[in-house]
């Protein structure tokens, strides 16, 4: 899935406020498959979104325009759910047309299908803040396909996207890295931190039972159920077999750590 790097473009990073909105974001849930046969070969999208209908206009606005725009899709597709998750799906089923054809000769031997099942969903809210989570699992050939999970966190006052540095503080990442390591080392099931260091790999970890630093994800975090959340890719700390390694922090946990505006805002 490609990595949301224009919310700085859609959304800048405004002063956060701690004004409450009560009024929660009222979604409908929308499918759409499209499938094609190239030389008798399946290749087919499937997408389900929790297209938002009504709720604080400027997050509203905020969480469509970048619905639109981490796709790269017209503006006008979002005019409802329907023709957004139509949209959506027609713009994958191209996408994996285009791979297919640059990817495969003749009488290349051929994977059972192309294709992507994504599905959007509004996972988190409280009086402040809104969370979608984006979850696709992707299968291009091979042995298997590849998942991938994105968060995006919305302020509900004024439609804002927050980034890791507005949600922590400058340093925060190299304080809480106890904290960190303690929540990788219930993600892979071990007790001890030389138990975990078997289970990551990657450039710049540190990990045994005196040390630990592990990078922050390449996606931002975000904010789920009271918890601070990131997310890894496939292959990014961990092999593919350990699916998509989570760090999961209850808030109240970090609270030294937040920023103030946002900490207003979770208090």
């Amino acid at each position: 899935m490609r990595k949301l790097k224009l919310l700085g473009a859609i959304c800048c990073a405004a002063m956060l406020s701690s004004v409450a909105s009560a009024q929660n974001i009222t979604v409908k849930s929308f499918t759409d498959s499209i499938g094609i046969t190239k030389k008798d070969f399946p290749i087919y999208a499937k997408v389900t979104v929790d297209f938002p209908i009504s709720g604080p206009e400027n997050v509203v606005n905020s969480v469509k325009s970048c619905l639109v725009d981490f796709y790269q899709l017209k503006d006008s597709d979002n005019k409802d759910g329907k023709t957004y998750a139509h949209a959506l799906a027609q713009r994958h089923v191209n996408r994996l047309t285009e791979y297919f054809n640059d990817s495969y000769e003749d009488d290349d031997p051929l994977p059972p299908e192309i294709s992507l099942d994504l599905t959007i969903t509004k996972s988190y809210e409280s009086n402040t803040l809104v969370t979608y989570t984006l979850g696709g699992y992707e299968f291009l050939g091979g042995a298997h396909g590849t998942p991938s999970v994105y968060g995006v966190t919305f302020v509900k006052s004024n439609g804002a996207v927050l980034s890791t540095y507005d949600i922590l503080d400058e340093d925060a990442w190299e304080v809480i890295q106890d904290k960190v390591a303690a929540s990788l080392r219930k993600y892979f099931d071990v007790k001890s931190n030389n138990e975990l260091a078997d289970e990551l790999q990657g450039e710049g970890i540190i990990c045994n039972d005196k040390q630990f630093y592990i990078p922050m994800a390449e996606n931002p975090p975000f904010i789920e159920n009271g918890e601070f959340v990131m997310i890894y890719a496939e292959n990014e700390i961990a092999s593919s077999a350990a699916g998509l390694p989570e760090v999961r922090i209850p808030l109240k946990d970090i609270q030294n750590s937040l920023k103030p505006d946002f900490a207003k805002l979770v208090k």
